[in-house]
């Protein structure tokens, strides 16, 4: 079976060699695809048809709960683990499903995400609570999720999937072209991908509704969103810079457009359900619960502050080029240039005893080496020279290399630099010495340095500004508007004298 995408031809039939011109297929498959639209409004094939019972949504939340923890951990701070469940808790006693047994969790991530699952699993990442600034934006982000548990939008949206699965198959015999089969399978992937602007918006509304009745000020959903459309804004702008695919918190710009008058009254108008509303934790005390939060990757090697690379177990470090985003993963680190054409890796190996840097480069890596000397890096013994055809990231490449030996710790430390259109010459050749000859073992003052950056809470004084505060931010790229974002202070907005501001140090 092949597929005519305008130039080639689709191969439906059966027999060998047999191939239905184009314009003999489109009224059957038009017919079947109006059937499959028209059968996922039926009234025997509504959510209803595929309903569960809540044991057994319960069921399915929990396997999913253990796939979810294995993959994202938990946040280990009990205080802010229990803070966040009791104010979803608040929220759950006001909400149309208070007799399932919710459940909060803060993950131990950085992205800025909030996400629920059947049968009352609301997960929320520490990456977003660093971008809060008062008790009523978390209850925001917490009655908006859990909206989408008491609306069941996960189970329809599960259903729709069912349904489109089982409706494309019977396309595809109405029709007696299996090829339609195919194209409901993928066609349902595409319902998965997210919730819907319908069901984004009723989630916001329903959870408005929510924190009302428990005593917040639904306009912290309105500012909320404005939150989460900037971290959007901005990760599609690093995205564009980088040459890379944007990670967007559900899409808040797609289904939150600006200037939506109707989406502002409905979430205004649930302040008709309570005569007054209260910051159950005042601003400033709420903002002092997030000081001393974890920033940035959790699972990673080292410790990256600006663009100096820290390993404390190792004891080593050394600069990464200005701009260029470091990526830490089990394997090794790695810095990339900003529109990702060049990469440069730092990875670790067993020495063997006696071993000499040249046959270490030429026999254990396998690499033909040219220009290669001998060298000596922060007191380090190794090899430095250019494996040409040497398999890296983009391909088999002209790659620099260095091995360095440590005898004491029985460890050969090898940097690799490779660029994405190279064929002979090494384009950040230069880039990739300089990163080299920066490597060093670390002393007291570096260990000093290799702790984990965490948000501090300070007060603004006069004259203060998020650029002089981003210039001391230990944040490796766009510093200054992250530090905005966090702030609500985003795009260009400063702090007032007195205002207690978040950093990150």
């Amino acid at each position: 079976m092949s597929v005519d995408c305008g130039v080639r031809r689709w191969r439906l039939s059966g027999k060998p060699g047999r191939y239905a011109p184009r314009e003999s297929l489109r009224w059957p498959v038009l017919q079947a695809l109006a059937l499959a639209a028209a059968m996922l409004f039926l009234p025997g094939l509504t959510p209803t048809a595929f309903a569960l019972s809540e044991k057994k949504e319960v069921e399915q939340g929990k396997v999913k709960h253990q796939q979810i923890m294995a993959r994202f951990g938990l946040y280990k701070n009990p205080i802010i683990q229990a803070y966040v469940n009791r104010v979803g808790q608040r929220i759950v006693a006001e909400s149309t499903r208070p007799d399932l047994e919710f459940t909060f969790t803060v993950l131990n991530d950085d992205l800025v995400n909030a996400f629920a699952v059947e049968g009352g699993f609301i997960y929320i990442t520490r990456g977003i609570m660093s971008h809060m600034n008062s008790e009523s934006e978390l209850a925001a982000v917490l009655g908006h999720e859990v909206a989408h548990v008491t609306q069941k939008h996960i189970l329809k949206a599960k259903t729709r999937t069912q349904v489109l699965n089982a409706v494309s198959q019977v396309a595809a015999i109405a029709t007696g072209h299996y090829g339609i089969g195919e194209l409901g399978v993928v066609t349902s992937d595409l319902w998965m991908k997210g919730y819907s602007r319908g069901n984004e918006l009723e989630a916001d509304e329903v959870g408005a509704e929510f924190m009302a009745r428990a005593g917040y000020d639904p306009s912290a959903m309105l500012k909320t969103i404005d939150t989460l459309k900037n971290s959007d804004r901005l990760e599609i702008e690093m995205a564009r810079r980088e040459h890379r695919e944007p990670a967007v918190y559900h899409g808040f710009l797609s289904t939150h457009p600006d200037n939506d008058k109707r989406y502002k009254e409905a979430i205004e108008s649930a302040s008709e359900l309570a005569d007054e509303f209260e910051e159950f934790v005042r601003v400033d005390e709420f903002v002092q619960q997030l000081n001393g939060l974890a920033y940035g990757r959790s699972r990673q090697i080292g410790v990256v502050r600006k663009n100096r690379f820290y390993h404390p177990k190792l004891g080593i470090t050394l600069s990464f080029p200005a701009d260029w985003q470091i990526e830490s993963g089990n394997s090794g680190v790695a810095a990339v240039s900003q529109v990702r054409d060049a990469i440069l890796t730092i990875s670790s190996a067993s020495l063997p005893r006696k071993a000499e840097p040249e046959k270490f480069v030429r026999d254990r890596l396998g690499m033909k080496i040219r220009e290669g000397r001998e060298v000596n890096i922060g007191g380090l013994r190794g090899y430095l020279g250019i494996a040409d055809r040497f398999q890296s990231p983009f391909g088999p490449r002209p790659v620099r290399v260095v091995a360095l030996f440590d005898d004491k710790r029985r460890k050969a430390y090898i940097l690799t630099g490779a660029g994405k259109h190279d064929l002979r010459k090494i384009a950040a050749d230069k880039q990739f010495i300089t990163t080299i000859f920066s490597f060093a073992k670390m002393d007291k003052e570096d260990f000093a340095r290799a702790l984990v950056p965490r948000i501090q809470v300070v007060r603004a004084e006069e004259g203060t500004t998020m650029a002089e505060l981003a210039a001391e931010s230990p944040i490796t790229n766009y510093a200054e508007q992250k530090l905005r974002l966090m702030n609500a202070l985003y795009p260009a907005g400063e702090p007032a004298p007195g205002q207690l501001i978040k950093i990150v140090q």
